[in-house]
């Protein structure tokens, strides 16, 4: 018996040729899933470092820039009599507090490998912003009228008011920006900072300027997220500046012939003689907020390295 061939072709795909295709789109596809984690590990380590690189920069850029303007004190400079009448730091343990007194030698100051990681610390002090003139001043009331209703100065602000004769270094007290032109700056004082133990002994009227006076002090600390940070504390007020910074290096430029060069540099503490400064050196070390593949193909943070040296210039003009 003949049976009838059927003229239908055959379709679809037959096991084996399945197994083939998903074979190759299965190497594709790990291909592709390979570059992708390639970038996206690429692009983790731009971004951090890209992040590490501008933090290096700020904190650079922040701290040079008030080396520079460190040991201004106005006309106090030519001062023969600049008296401190600040009291201790309210309250005791306000951290890294550092007493403001430019005649103590101390204006520049710093300690070695006494912070987290090793680190340094350092204190830069002087007088900023646009001095107001004093047109009258009572030693009773212990209050100063400046020249402005403007001139931005808040209770807990210290300050220095010189003639370039004398200069005393105060507390403010009692004051109103906006409202009016009286600055006082009695004795005692519950707010933070220091307080004054006595008033000015000799009165300024229609001579001397007012300037706000701060001391900073630069630490390496654990900051809010439990990273190394740079903190910054001005007159007693801790300010987490930036985060990832492990370590903080200083060296001071001592000027030993009076040429207005640093002769050599060392850090505080030694042989060194903070009076001779006038250039200081600060290497950071920074380091990712992340874990990432290094170069040499662990797993860990990726560090960096910047280092920067400015003069003080308030130094270099005063000698």
């Amino acid at each position: 018996m003949n049976f009838p061939v059927s003229q239908k072709k055959q379709q679809g795909l037959t096991l084996i040729e399945m197994m083939v295709a998903i074979t190759i789109s299965l190497i594709l596809l790990a291909g592709v899933i390979q570059i992708f984690v390639g970038n996206k590990q690429t692009y983790r380590i731009t971004e951090e470092l890209s992040r590490v690189q501008e933090n290096g920069r700020f904190s650079m850029d922040f701290i040079a820039r008030e080396i520079r303007m460190a040991d201004f004190w106005g006309c106090a400079n030519a001062a023969s009599d600049v008296t401190n009448h600040l009291g201790p730091p309210n309250p005791p343990d306000t951290p890294d507090a550092h007493p403001v007194d430019p005649s103590s030698g101390n204006t520049i100051d710093g300690t070695n490998n006494t912070g987290l990681n090793g680190s340094d610390t350092l204190v830069l002090q002087g007088a900023y912003g646009k001095g107001l003139g004093i047109e009258t001043h009572s030693i009773a009331a212990a209050s100063f009228d400046v020249t402005t209703v403007n001139h931005g100065l808040n209770d807990g602000d210290v300050i220095i008011a010189t003639d370039c004769e004398k200069a005393d270094v105060l507390e403010v007290t009692n004051s109103n920006p906006g409202t009016n032109n009286t600055i006082v700056a009695n004795l005692g004082n519950n707010l933070p900072g220091f307080g004054n133990l006595t008033k000015p002994g000799f009165e300024y009227n229609g001579s001397g300027t007012i300037y706000r006076v701060k001391s900073v002090t630069y630490t390496i600390k654990a900051g809010a997220s439990g990273e190394p940070a740079l903190f910054r504390n001005e007159n007693g007020n801790d300010v987490e500046l930036v985060e990832g910074v492990e370590n903080m290096q200083i060296l001071y430029g001592e000027d030993t012939d009076d040429d207005k060069t640093a002769n050599r540099y060392l850090p505080a503490g030694g042989l060194l003689v903070m009076d001779n400064v006038v250039s200081i050196r600060v290497t950071l070390t920074l380091r990712t907020l992340r874990d990432l593949i290094t170069a040499d193909g662990t797993y860990g943070r990726i560090k960096r390295t910047y280092t920067t040296t400015a003069s003080v210039r308030n130094r270099l003009i005063n000698n």
